[in-house]
Formats: C-alpha cells, sequence, structure tokens
C-alpha cells in the first residue's frame, strides 16, 4: 500500500515539473503554440493539477477522519480523485444554472469585461460619456489644424495613448474610425468597444455624442460613407 502511494506521488511531482519546467534554449530554432493557445495550455495544466492535489487531500483527510469510526471505508487515491472529479462537475452544474438564472431575471444588465462580467450601472454613463468627451477634444482640435481632416488611424504622437483607451477594468481601446473629415457630420468616428453592452455610446464627425443599439452601430459602421 506504501508503495502505491509513492508511486502516486512521485507520478504528481513528475506532472508538476513538466508544468512548470522553462523552455529549453540550445541556440536552435524553437517552435511553441501561439500565446493565446500556450496561456490557455497554462491554465488547463494548473486545473489538471490542482485536481489531482485536491484529490490527494481529499484522499488524506477522509482517512484521518475515518480512524474514529470503524464502519466507514477508506479510500484509495483512484476514488479519491473521481469524487474530486464528480464534486467539480456538480458545482459546475450549479454554477451554470445560477448564471442562466441570472440572466433569464436581469437581462442585458451585464456586460462583459475581459474575463468577467461587470454590472451595467446607469451611474457609471456620465464617466462614459466624459473620457469620450476628453477624446473629442483632442480630435476636433486635430481636425481644425489639419483642414478638417481626422487622424488615419489610432495610434501616433498626434492623440494622446491615454485618450483612446476607454474607462473599463480591461483598458480596451475606443473603435476608431480613421481617414473621415468634418464634411460628413453624421458619420460615426469612435464608438465604445463591445463590452460596455447592449447600448454604448458613440461620437460622430461633429462632435455629438449619443447612446445607441449595438445593431444600429453594427449598421451604421457597414453602411460607412465617403470620406
Amino acid at each position: 500500500m506504501l508503495l502505491r502511494q509513492n508511486k502516486w506521488l512521485a507520478a504528481l511531482v513528475a506532472a508538476a515539473g513538466l508544468i512548470v519546467a522553462p523552455d529549453a534554449q540550445a541556440g536552435m530554432v524553437v517552435y511553441g503554440l501561439r500565446d493565446v493557445y500556450r496561456l490557455r495550455f497554462e491554465e488547463i495544466s494548473f486545473l489538471i493539477l490542482l485536481l489531482f492535489l485536491s484529490a490527494l487531500l481529499l484522499k488524506l483527510l477522509w482517512n484521518y477522519a475515518a480512524k474514529g469510526f470503524s464502519f466507514l471505508p477508506r479510500l484509495k487515491y483512484l476514488q479519491a480523485l473521481s469524487a474530486a472529479l464528480l464534486m467539480g462537475l456538480v458545482m459546475l452544474v450549479i454554477l451554470t444554472m445560477i448564471s442562466g438564472i441570472r440572466e433569464v431575471l436581469t437581462p442585458d444588465a451585464w456586460r462583459r469585461q475581459g474575463s468577467s462580467y461587470r454590472l451595467n450601472d446607469p451611474s457609471q454613463e456620465p464617466s462614459r460619456r466624459r473620457s469620450l468627451e476628453h477624446l473629442r477634444g483632442a480630435l476636433l482640435q486635430y481636425a481644425s489644424a489639419h483642414a478638417g481632416r481626422f487622424p488615419m488611424h489610432d495610434f501616433g504622437a498626434d492623440i494622446p495613448e491615454k485618450l483612446w483607451e476607454a474607462p473599463d477594468q480591461a483598458g480596451s481601446h475606443y473603435i476608431y474610425i480613421g481617414g473621415l473629415t468634418t464634411n460628413n457630420s453624421t458619420a460615426l468616428l469612435a464608438v465604445e468597444p463591445l463590452n460596455f453592452g447592449g447600448m454604448r455610446f458613440v461620437m460622430r464627425t461633429s462632435g455629438d455624442i449619443e447612446q445607441l443599439p449595438s445593431a444600429e452601430i453594427e449598421r451604421l459602421l457597414v453602411s460607412k460613407p465617403a470620406p
């Protein structure tokens, strides 16, 4: 029995070593996964390792508590691993049900922000509008100095990088439509990112700021007018 436990512990230590081992550098070309896939692989590896450790902890705690109760069976590691996996699946189903009920009871009350969700709070709308107003001031100043033409892109030294950032935790950038002029005052110039929900603030080339549904924004962006 002790030999079997040692084998499982040795396997866990070897798996942990493979996960945290640095990339080999030997003066040759190293091929790896793209950054996004690499991060996902690291997350999955960490969860698998956490599952193995949780099963080991469950086995030790159960067997220690069962010493005073002769009618309780002793857990083997595979049994503890199966129990930990089953409890994890049950918790996943419960959390999914809670998330679904939340969406049904409060539709459009939450918006995605990065890997989490944030409540759509109407009290945040003044700060969102104010952030877009700061960008508007810089863009209109640029247009007045360049014969009514706005910047061709949203990266460069003409407009400070901080003004392109929307007021969210992820620091996402505004959607910018470059190459427009002040001649068409109804065209969309800057739009809040998708993670601001179904109603987003937009800025037109005239400087007007208003709130539009995402469907209307997509329609206006598809039918982009000529500069």
